[in-house]
C-alpha cells in the first residue's frame, strides 16, 4: 500500500510539474523574425509563443471541464495552395514618382484558388523589371514574411518605360516535397563503371551512398573530399575492384518502384496551373523618370572584396553591360593590364563545363590571340612557340603557360561528373589539388564552381562535399595568406524539375564559404536578367557575352589592388 501511495503522489507531482512547464513556455517573449535573402528559406530565429497571463494550477484544473471552442462560429471552408490568378500585387511606392536610381517596393499577397488568404510562406517567386528594346533588366529581391505575404524590392537602373513581371515559380508544397522527399533519395545518381585489365573490359552499375547499408560492393571512399558519402560499384563479373578505369553517366536508375511512384504522383506540382505562373492582375507597365546620379556614388558600392554583404539588388543589364551593385566591377579590355596583375601567378579554374567557358574567355582577355564564341569555347587552344605552351590530355584537363609573363592557367573538371567515358585519373577531387599546392611563393588565384552535376545528390552529400572543400580552402589560405579565391554560384538551366534544387545549391555554396574571405560571385539574378533583357531562354551554357561580364567580376576582385 505504501508503494502504491508513493506512486500516486509521484504521478501528481510530475503532472503538476509538466503543467508548470507548459504554462512557463507560454510566457516566453515573442521573437522578431530574421529575414533571409532566399525567400524559400526564410525562417524565424526562434519560435514565437503567445503571451498569456499565468493561471494558478487549481484555477486551471477547475476550468478543464469547460468548453472553450467557439462552436457557434464554425463553418464549412476550403484552403488550397497558392494560386497566381488570385494573388494580389500592391505597390508600396507611388508608381508615378519612381526615378532612375530609386529603390521601390511592392507586396505580393498570396491567395488560393478560392481567393482565400494564405497564412504561411514558402512559395518560390521570381520578379523582374525589363525593357527589351534597350536590353535592360533587373531582378527583384524577395523577402518571405512567413505569413503568405512577400515584399519585392527593385532597383530602378533605367529611365523609360519598363515591364514588370512576377512569376509564381513553385508553390510551397513543391518546394517542401523536393526538400524532404526528392533530395533524400540517394539512388537518383548513377553511373556505369568500366573496368579494364589487359585486353579485358567489363561494366557494372555504380552509385553514391551515404545512408543505410550495402553488401559486397566495390568501395571507393574519400573521406577528405566526400566525407561519409561513398562511391560504390557492383563488382564486375571477373575483374577486381581496383581495375576501375572509367565511369560514364548511366540512364539506368536504382530508384525503387515505391520511390518512382512517389515521384510520378507529385509531377502535377511542377506543371500548370501550379508552376511557373505569371501574375496578371496589376499594373505591369510604368515609366521610370530620368535622373543622372551615379549608382556607385548614390549607394557607395564597395570594392569587390571577400565576404560582401547582401544588397537590395545584385545589379542590372543595360545594353551590353552588367552594372553590379554588389561591388565595383569594371571592364578589362587591356590585356597588358591583366597580364601585369597576374604575372608570376598560378591561376586555377576548378569546376565543370561552365567553368570551362570562363577558362577560355580568360585566356582571350589575358592576351591569347583568339576570338571565343558560343560555338568554339570547347576547343583546345594550340601551342604558340615562344609565347604560349599548352599541355594536358584534353579539353577537360589543360595547362596553358604564358611564357613571357610567367602565368600558368590551369583547368580541371571535378570528379564524379555526369559525362560519358570519364577517365578516373583525369578528373581529380579538388581537395587533393588544393592540398597539393606547394609553391613557396603562394602565388595562387583560384576560381571554383561546383554545382551543375550535383542536382541528383542528396542535400547532405552535396553539403558535406562543399563543407570539406571549404575546409581545404581555409587550410590553404591559412598557410598562403595572399591566395585569392572566388566561388561562382549556380544558375537555372531551364528545367523546372531542378529549379529549386539549383536555387538552394546557391544558398549552400554561399553559406559554406561564408567567413573565409573568399569572393562569392552570385550569377543567379545576373543570368536571369540577361535572359529577360535579350528575350532568350535560360541555358546551362549561357552566351559568351554573359561569360565575359562574369569574368570581369572575377578580375575586379583578383586585380583590385
Amino acid at each position: 500500500m505504501a508503494s502504491k501511495g508513493f506512486t500516486s503522489i509521484l504521478a501528481i507531482v510530475l503532472g503538476i510539474a509538466f503543467v508548470g512547464v507548459l504554462v512557463t513556455m507560454t510566457m516566453l517573449p515573442t521573437s522578431h523574425k530574421v529575414t533571409m535573402k532566399y525567400a524559400a528559406k526564410t525562417i524565424p530565429s526562434s519560435l514565437s509563443w503567445p503571451q498569456v497571463e499565468r493561471v494558478g494550477i487549481q484555477e486551471e484544473i477547475r476550468q478543464t471541464g469547460q468548453h472553450t471552442w467557439n462552436i457557434s462560429a464554425a463553418s464549412k471552408g476550403s484552403y488550397g495552395r497558392t494560386c497566381a490568378s488570385q494573388t494580389e500585387v500592391v505597390f508600396l511606392t507611388d508608381v508615378n514618382s519612381i526615378s532612375r536610381g530609386d529603390i521601390f517596393d511592392l507586396s505580393v499577397i498570396a491567395r488560393d484558388i478560392n481567393g482565400r488568404r494564405r497564412t504561411i510562406g514558402g512559395d518560390l517567386w521570381r520578379a523582374v523589371i525589363y525593357n527589351t528594346g534597350s536590353h535592360f533588366a533587373s531582378m527583384g529581391r524577395i523577402t518571405d514574411h512567413g505569413n503568405g505575404t512577400y515584399t519585392v524590392q527593385f532597383y530602378a537602373g533605367f529611365s523609360g518605360v519598363v515591364k514588370l513581371q512576377i512569376v509564381l515559380v513553385l508553390q510551397r508544397e513543391a518546394v517542401k516535397y523536393q526538400r524532404e522527399v526528392v533530395l533524400s533519395i540517394e539512388s537518383r545518381a548513377s553511373w556505369n563503371g568500366i573496368f579494364r585489365s589487359a585486353n579485358k573490359t567489363e561494366m557494372s552499375d555504380c552509385f553514391v551512398k551515404r545512408e543505410g547499408e550495402w553488401k559486397d560492393k566495390c568501395e571507393y571512399p574519400h573521406p577528405g573530399a566526400s566525407g561519409n558519402t561513398v562511391f560504390l560499384c557492383d563488382p564486375p563479373k571477373s575483374l577486381e575492384c581496383n581495375t576501375l578505369a572509367n565511369i560514364s553517366v548511366s540512364k539506368n536508375t536504382r530508384i525503387s518502384k515505391t520511390e518512382t511512384d512517389i515521384l510520378v504522383s507529385h509531377q502535377y506540382l511542377f506543371k500548370a496551373p501550379n508552376a511557373v505562373q505569371v501574375i496578371k492582375s496589376f499594373q505591369d507597365e510604368f515609366t521610370i523618370q530620368r535622373r543622372t546620379v551615379s549608382d556607385y556614388i548614390k549607394y557607395q558600392v564597395p570594392q569587390c572584396e571577400g565576404d560582401l554583404s547582401d544588397t537590395v539588388s545584385d545589379g542590372y543589364w543595360l545594353g551590353t553591360r552588367w552594372y553590379s551593385l554588389v561591388c565595383q566591377n569594371r571592364e578589362w579590355h587591356n590585356a597588358r593590364e591583366v597580364q601585369k596583375c597576374l604575372q608570376g601567378k598560378h591561376v586555377y579554374f576548378l569546376g565543370d563545363s561552365t567553368t570551362r567557358q570562363w577558362y577560355q574567355q580568360m585566356l582571350q582577355i589575358a592576351g591569347y590571340p583568339m576570338n571565343v564564341t558560343d560555338k568554339n569555347w570547347r576547343n583546345r587552344v594550340d601551342n604558340l612557340p615562344g609565347e604560349y605552351k599548352v599541355s594536358g590530355t584534353d579539353s577537360y584537363d589543360m595547362l596553358v603557360t604564358d611564357l613571357k609573363n610567367n602565368i600558368n592557367f590551369t583547368y580541371h573538371h571535378h570528379a564524379l561528373s555526369r559525362h560519358p567515358q570519364i577517365p578516373i585519373s583525369r578528373f581529380p577531387y579538388f581537395v587533393d589539388i588544393i592540398d597539393g599546392l606547394a609553391s613557396p611563393e603562394c602565388n595562387y588565384v583560384i576560381l571554383i564552381s561546383l554545382w551543375a552535376h550535383f542536382d541528383t545528390w542528396t542535400t547532405y552529400s552535396f553539403t558535406e562535399r562543399i563543407f570539406l572543400l571549404a575546409r581545404g580552402i581555409k587550410h590553404l589560405m591559412d598557410r598562403c595568406q595572399n591566395t585569392i579565391v572566388a566561388i561562382k554560384g549556380s544558375h537555372e538551366r531551364n528545367n523546372i524539375n531542378n529549379y529549386w534544387i539549383l536555387y538552394d545549391m546557391n544558398r549552400i555554396l554561399k553559406d559554406e564559404f561564408k567567413g573565409l574571405g573568399v569572393f562569392f560571385i552570385d550569377i543567379w539574378d545576373m543570368n536571369f536578367a540577361y535572359a529577360f533583357s535579350h528575350k532568350m531562354k535560360m541555358s546551362i551554357h549561357m552566351p559568351m557575352h554573359v561569360i565575359k561580364e562574369e569574368v570581369f567580376m572575377f578580375l575586379s576582385h583578383a586585380c583590385r589592388k
